[in-house]
């Protein structure tokens, strides 16, 4: 045995004599340091996840400080608990806290060896230091922490302090406690693991990262042996038993019931809605370990969120590829070292964008993901438009590439991609509760955290007209009343404003039905002039839109920001027979314990009167069956809904509804000066997203087809021609079913003449129209203007004759062939000065 060197046999006599007078040593020091209470150990909870569930109970999102699920000593494997006790503190059970032959044992080895190489705490002691003391080291902490030890155990049972240190320590990778290490390292609970798996986790107590089965898996195994060495030294295994376990491979899993990376915006919204409500603030969030039971419907968020990814990469793809903006040759990184941030051992998911690098390309693209090197053939970049991408990609290039699966055939292929520039928004909502079942607010959360669905406030544009026409209805008017549409001048302050329709087109004399389904741009802002700007901003904050709505005659046409969610709240009132109800994320909001903290109830206000919002949502069902969404008229029925495109083409808006769900789409650029490009309508941009959205919810079954939505008492369902707005009887060019508040239906039938007037230009029907009272008259001279009815998107049966562009002065119309003039009765709309 080698000698012990003088100034280390010095200090091992120090120690002895300090063990000889360990008693009345420990009382004195017991008043001469400050020992923190260890009663307070009764209550303590150390910091746990707080989750969020699904409206079906499953987790999705969590936010903690430390990552750690609290077990009792029954949810843990014996095998893992004797691992612990053999490699951390052998005598664990016999002891009272300290263990002077440890010290003893310890010392000695330190002082054969010169350094420290062993260490003598127990597993109260580390319990001690862990939740009472700093890590600082020096004789007043390692005092305190024998003192404490000693008073633990004097308070406790060891199942107890064994639960408590089981639940305290860190095991690396954000883990803490052996539940989440268990679920982080082998993808089962810590009562499931076997022998090696038990004898790895336990190894990572001294030191987890350096120890860590994921960064480090050699110094994993070596330390997993070491363990098992241990237990079988104390003979919590047999020989046999250990040479099994020590020749077993080092496996690794992930945990099956892991929340799904789904619902990011959703998920932040309810971070910031308990961060900001006093009885909670961050620190419950983080460390009190709530469970939050949402109103998200998990397979739904699923839904929108492809849908709108898809919808969005494909208009971006329609945009053209745009070459990559970094190179890594150019900033002297080597391409085959390079590692993304983005990058793991995952399984690659379908449609999710990986950052790939070149690494040669040609007719054939070769590029890199990780380890796998992934080859793209013409097909895999056919929508770019080349033929070969030699030139336009180069080695060390920064590209995305997607995993896409053949709807039919289910193959799949690697192919190329880009992050799209274009942003969008989604919410959809159970119309009866106001829960918010699905709510996406951009393309993807890690590249931009801004909400768009809540925090953006955007032009509406033709979406808006139904508030418009609501308000009108609770006016008197009625969607068989006619308006003349035509270029006309309103007067506004000292300017005067001239709204156009799409196109350039004009009807004439139209419906407020078809003026609606074809979104039809004059007669909406006719109508706000008749009715006056404070009733259309009332019906719309009843209706709860609270961002500020300006009365100038161009609010008809959406000319003010709101938010997306706002819209599909208020949208969801025509659903809802006038029923507001302020949407919510939030069920309710329990302990660890399953104590209700908070179970909020609906907040429900009558925005209109049943009959109204019936009538005006099947208004609105034209433009699924005959109008602008048609596109959607495939899908089982009842749907109504209203696109939406502003000036420019900045923003493209479908709203949409059924009897259970109201969904909102918003597509545009983050800079609202930007346009998406000529054509990018509502129903061309937006519409097909909402439209695979709501197939997803067939495909769920979440939607009973039925022949309409729920007719509610004092609403009379009646034929009308669509043109006139006559009774449908009679000679009618084209005859519908309508809605209207009983006692309001049409009492006049069609007449060859009323026909006959339809189908002439519009300049030339001029003479056999009767305005309505405070109806916009005075005309503008437009050259460019042409007759037709003017659809904002495509749609089925318009009439698109006579094509002829008017001249000024519009010619005279006929006096010998023409029928005589149709005078329309007025709508009872109260004289009162318009509200522009």
């Amino acid at each position: 045995m080698p000698a012990v060197p003088p100034r280390n046999r010095s200090r091992l006599l120090v120690v002895i004599i300090a063990l000889a007078f360990g008693v009345p040593t420990g009382f004195v020091l017991a008043h001469a340091v400050r020992v923190p209470i260890v009663k307070s150990l009764e209550d303590y909870t150390p910091a746990v996840i707080t989750r969020i569930y699904d409206r079906n109970g499953v987790p999705f999102a969590e936010y903690a400080i430390q990552k750690r699920i609290i077990v009792t000593k029954r949810d843990i494997s014996p095998l893992l608990v004797n691992a612990i006790v053999a490699t951390e503190d052998a005598d664990f059970y016999h002891h009272g806290g300290i263990n002077p032959k440890a010290i003893l044992r310890a010392l000695f080895k330190d002082a054969l060896a010169g350094k420290k190489v062993q260490g003598a705490s127990t597993l109260t002691q580390q319990l001690a230091k862990q939740v009472f003391l700093t890590p600082e080291k020096s004789w007043r902490r390692k005092v305190n922490e024998a003192l404490l030890a000693v008073d633990i155990e004097k308070n406790f049972t060891k199942d107890q302090i064994f639960e408590l240190y089981a639940n305290q320590m860190y095991l690396g990778h954000g883990a803490y406690g052996v539940e989440s290490a268990s679920r982080l390292y082998f993808g089962k609970h810590a009562k499931e693991l076997n022998l090696p798996e038990a004898a790895t986790l336990a190894g990572l107590i001294r030191a987890p990262m350096y120890y860590s089965p994921i960064s480090h898996p050699e110094r994993a195994l070596s330390r997993r042996n070491f363990v098992l060495r241990r237990m079988l030294e104390e003979r919590y295994v047999n020989r046999q038993q250990y040479q099994q376990a020590a020749n077993a491979p080092l496996v690794l899993g992930t945990y099956r019931e892991e929340a799904p990376k789904v619902g990011a915006y959703f998920s932040e919204e309810i971070r910031q809605y308990i961060e900001r409500k006093p009885e909670y603030g961050v620190e419950n969030l983080y460390q009190r370990g709530l469970k939050v039971y949402s109103t998200l419907d998990l397979a739904v968020q699923q839904a929108a969120e492809a849908a709108l990814q898809r919808g969005l990469r494909n208009f971006d793809h329609r945009r053209g590829f745009r070459r990559p903006s970094r190179n890594l040759l150019t900033e002297g990184i080597d391409p085959e070292n390079y590692r993304d941030p983005s990058w793991s051992n995952e399984p690659y998911t379908i449609d999710k964008l990986y950052p790939a690098v070149v690494v040669s390309a040609d007719q054939t693209v070769t590029v890199r993901v990780n380890k796998d090197h992934i080859e793209l053939p013409a097909a895999g970049y056919a929508w770019t438009g080349k033929k070969s991408m030699a030139g336009v990609l180069n080695r060390g290039d920064l590209v995305y590439v997607r995993l896409d699966e053949d709807a039919k055939t289910r193959q799949r292929r690697w192919v190329l991609d880009q992050l799209p520039q274009v942003q969008g928004a989604a919410v959809v909502l159970d119309v009866k509760s106001g829960e918010v079942r699905a709510l996406v607010g951009g393309y993807d959360f890690a590249t931009s955290k801004f909400n768009r669905a809540v925090q953006s406030r955007r032009q509406t544009g033709s979406s808006f007209k139904p508030f418009v026409y609501g308000a009108a209805f609770e006016k008197g008017l009625t969607p068989a009343d006619t308006l003349f549409d035509a270029p006309i001048a309103i007067p506004v302050g000292n300017q005067i404003y001239a709204p156009k329709n799409y196109y350039g087109k004009y009807a004439g004399i139209v419906t407020i039905q078809r003026a609606l389904e074809l979104s039809i741009n004059v007669p909406a802002v006719k109508t706000y002039m008749m009715i006056g700007g404070d009733a259309v901003v009332s019906f719309a904050k009843r209706c709860g839109i609270t961002s500020d709505l300006p009365r100038y005659p161009s609010l008809a046409l959406g000319a003010a920001g709101v938010s997306p969610m706002e819209m599909a709240a208020a949208y969801n009132v025509f659903a809802n027979n006038g029923v507001y109800v302020k949407p919510r994320l939030v069920k309710r909001i329990t302990d660890q314990t399953d104590k209700i903290l908070e179970e909020p109830l609906p907040e429900l206000s009558e925005a209109t009167q049943p009959q109204v919002a019936y009538v005006l949502g099947h208004v609105m069902r034209g433009s699924v069956d005959r109008g602008t969404a048609y596109a959607a008229h495939v899908l089982p029925p009842p749907l109504a809904g209203k696109t939406g495109t502003t000036n420019g083409y900045t923003d493209a808006w479908f709203l949409g509804f059924s009897p259970e769900f109201t969904v909102d789409i918003w597509i545009g650029y983050d800079d609202p000066s930007r346009s998406l490009g000529g054509g990018a309508t509502g129903a061309e941009v937006a519409l097909p997203i909402w439209i695979e959205i709501f197939k997803k919810l067939d495909q769920l079954k979440l939607r009973t087809s039925r022949p309409d939505f729920d007719q509610p008492p004092g609403v009379v369902v009646v034929p009308m021609d669509l043109r006139t707005g006559r009774r449908g009887i009679g000679p009618c060019e084209r005859v519908i079913q309508e809605a209207f508040v009983a006692g309001q239906e049409p009492d006049k039938d069609c007449s060859g003449a009323t026909v006959a007037v339809s189908k002439l230009p519009y300049y030339l029907q001029r003479p056999f129209y009767q305005p309505k009272e405070l109806e916009p008259t005075q005309p503008v001279a437009d050259a460019s203007a042409q007759s037709g009815e003017s659809a904002e998107s495509p749609a089925p049966n318009v009439d698109e004759s006579p094509g002829v562009k008017s001249t000024a002065p519009p010619p005279a119309p006929p006096t010998s062939t023409a029928p005589p003039p149709v005078k329309e009765p007025a709508a009872p709309v109260p004289a009162k000065p318009p509200g522009a």
